[in-house]
C-alpha cells in the first residue's frame, strides 16, 4: 500500500502493543499535536486485552501493518509449537471479536508513504520478511541499502534503535506492550518528516497494577515478568 502526503507532519510511530491496553492507553494519552500515528505491527499476542487494543488502535492509527504475531492469529504464519502457549496465540484467536479478527486478517504487510519528499516505509521485522530480528549490531542490517530521503521503520525487536543504512536510516520505535531494553516504560517514537529529527518518547504506566490481574488469570510467569525487567534486576532469574 502505498499513500502521497504533501506538506511537513509530526508522526507518532508506535509497535508491538501485544494486547497491553494500560501500555497502549498511555501513549495515547501522551501523544499530542501529532498529524498522524503509524503502527509497526503485533498489534496482539501475549497478553489480554487483544479486542480493546484492535479497537483502540483501529480508532486512532492512520496506517497499521501487521506483525508476525497478528499472522499467527489470522494463520498466515504459524508459530513455533513450544511457544504458542506463551504467544496466546489460540486464546487471542478464540477470543476476538468476528469485526477485529476480520480486520486484522486485512492488514497488509508493509506500507509506503511519500512524506515531505521522503519515502517512508513500514515492515514488521525486516525488509524481506515478519520474524527477522534485527538488532543495532546485526550483520543483516549490511543487506539493507536505503537511498536519500529514505527512512525505513520496523518494529519486531522491541528494542528502541535508530541507524544508518546506505544514505538512509532506520528507525525502530520500541515497543508499547512489551519492552525488551530494561526499561518498562512504554516506547515510541515522534518523527518530524520535514527535518528528519526524532524524538524517542518513553511513558509509564501501573505495570504492576497489570502484573497482579495477570497473575489472577493464570497468565504465564514469565511472560508476567518482563514487563516489570529493569538494568536493576537484569541478572535476576525472573
Amino acid at each position: 500500500m502505498s499513500v502521497v502526503v504533501n506538506g511537513f507532519m509530526k508522526i507518532a510511530i508506535i509497535s508491538d502493543t501485544h494486547s497491553n491496553a494500560n501500555a497502549l492507553n498511555a501513549v495515547l494519552a501522551d501523544v499530542s499535536n501529532v498529524d498522524a500515528i503509524f503502527c509497526a505491527g503485533d498489534v496482539v499476542g501475549y497478553y489480554a486485552d487483544p479486542n480493546e487494543v484492535c479497537e483502540l488502535l483501529r480508532q486512532t492509527a492512520n496506517t497499521i501493518i501487521r506483525g508476525n504475531h497478528d499472522a499467527y492469529v489470522t494463520g498466515e504464519l504459524t508459530p513455533r509449537e513450544e511457544h504458542r502457549v506463551a504467544y496466546r496465540t489460540d486464546w487471542t484467536r478464540e477470543v476476538l471479536t468476528k469485526d477485529n479478527y476480520d480486520w486484522l486478517a486485512t492488514l497488509s504487510v508493509e506500507m509506503s508513504a511519500e512524506l515531505d519528499g521522503k519515502c517512508i516505509k513500514l515492515r514488521h521485522a525486516s525488509p524481506w520478511d515478519e520474524e527477522t530480528y534485527l538488532y543495532p549490531d546485526s550483520e543483516r542490517l549490511q543487506n539493507i541499502h536505503l537511498e536519500v530521503r529514505e527512512i525505513l521503520i520496523l518494529g519486531h525487536t522491541h528494542w528502541p534503535m535508530v541507524v544508518r543504512s546506505g544514505n538512509g536510516i532506520v528507525i525502530n520505535p520500541g515497543s508499547v506492550g512489551q519492552p525488551r531494553d530494561w526499561n518498562p516504560m512504554a516506547s515510541y517514537v515522534i518523527l518530524n518528516t520535514q527535518t528528519l529529527e526524532f524524538e524517542f518518547r518513553r511513558v509509564s504506566y501501573d505495570v504492576a497494577r497489570l502484573q497482579e490481574r495477570l497473575a489472577r488469570q493464570d497468565w504465564d510467569l514469565y511472560t508476567i515478568s518482563i514487563l516489570s525487567r529493569t538494568k536493576d534486576n537484569r541478572n535476576v532469574n525472573l
